[in-house]
């Protein structure tokens, strides 16, 4: 098992980096091949927001699928906006409508079991790809503390459903379980991290964009997201997917080939570095907190709370005897006007 970090300081670059790369997994595509083309499309953002995949690494990975003879689509379920409208923000549609590539909105939900979680609505456009090429960004995540290949298919999951998956887990060990029973289900062909561009802090939405410089290929994504996380110094047991992998036995061997020597990283508020300092740090969570001078009541925090425990009309009420912490609040605002904040437990 291989995995690939390839320093690439501009996306100017990316193809003369990424595509031989790419060269050694020809022989896991055959032409005629329906292949979804999965990237992280978050919300309807500018390329700049080092939010969403840059569209110039869709564009190499689609040329190189079209060449093999192959009949690529791209598709996501954003965690607000539709498809269409997060690549239309970000780029990636005039890429697609140059090379005539479908964009599919990854909806019509079939319901699959999990290994331990069952009833998961994965989107029937993800089921009928022969391949699936999963391209995600490297971010910080303030629930699961990164986001990366694994976390990338959660996308798969229809709509709603995403948030609803938040209240189901109640616990961060239980999400991660979550992510990663769905990963198994789509199982990508391949997984490619653009990590040239990508956030630091209290991401995946509102965090503090950062050039990492790398892009990373592996034909597994635990394997992938293990290398990156090691790159950055960042402990196993900080990162709930990885943690829960390495539980599951999900953490293949592999090699890795590697000119990048990783980059300093600043972790979300939520990162559990204080797990095992003193009892007075343990009795304080993060929680979030609307700020009212940013807020313009676009309500998107409110229908998007799993817990129905914020309440706008109510001079911006957060309900904490109902919150679970899943920050999808913080993530989905548009105006970064949740901030996460300490209380006692």
């Amino acid at each position: 098992m291989k995995v690939y970090l390839k320093k690439c300081i501009s996306y100017d670059n990316a193809e003369d980096v990424l595509i031989p790369i790419l060269k050694k997994y020809e022989n896991r595509f055959s032409e005629g091949d329906k292949v979804l083309v999965k990237p992280n499309l978050l919300s309807p953002k500018s390329v700049e927001s080092g939010i969403t995949t840059h569209p110039k690494i869709v564009e190499i990975i689609l040329k190189f699928l079209l060449d093999l003879g192959t009949k690529p689509y791209l598709g996501d379920s954003p965690a607000t906006g539709t498809a269409l409208e997060a690549v239309k923000a970000n780029g990636i549609y005039d890429v697609c409508k140059k090379l005539d590539i479908p964009i599919v909105e990854l909806d019509d939900p079939v319901e699959i079991d999990g290994e331990i979680f069952k009833g998961i609505m994965i989107s029937k456009k993800v089921l009928e790809a022969d391949k699936i090429v999963n391209i995600a960004k490297l971010k910080t995540h303030v629930q699961m503390i990164m986001t990366l290949a694994v976390k990338n298919t959660f996308g798969c999951v229809v709509g709603k459903e995403k948030s609803a998956w938040h209240f189901r887990a109640k616990t961060n060990t239980n999400f991660a379980n979550v992510i990663i029973d769905i990963h198994n289900i789509v199982k990508p062909t391949l997984n490619i991290i653009d990590g040239i561009l990508g956030m630091e802090g209290n991401g995946p939405a509102n965090g503090i964009k950062k050039y990492f410089n790398v892009l990373g290929v592996s034909e597994n994504a635990y394997a992938l997201d293990h290398a990156i996380i090691k790159s950055l110094n960042i402990k196993e047991k900080y990162v709930y997917i990885i943690k829960e992998a390495m539980k599951r036995g999900l953490i293949p061997h592999y090699e890795i080939e590697s000119n990048w020597e990783g980059e300093r990283i600043k972790l979300p508020l939520t990162a559990p570095i204080f797990e095992t300092v003193t009892n007075l740090v343990r009795i304080f969570e993060r929680v979030p907190k609307i700020n009212k001078n940013k807020c313009v009541e676009c309500k998107l925090c409110e229908t998007r709370c799993p817990a129905e425990a914020i309440d706008i009309d109510n001079d911006k009420f957060i309900d904490y005897s109902k919150c679970i912490r899943c920050y999808v609040c913080h993530e989905v605002c548009p105006q970064d006007a949740i901030k996460l904040i300490r209380k006692l437990k």
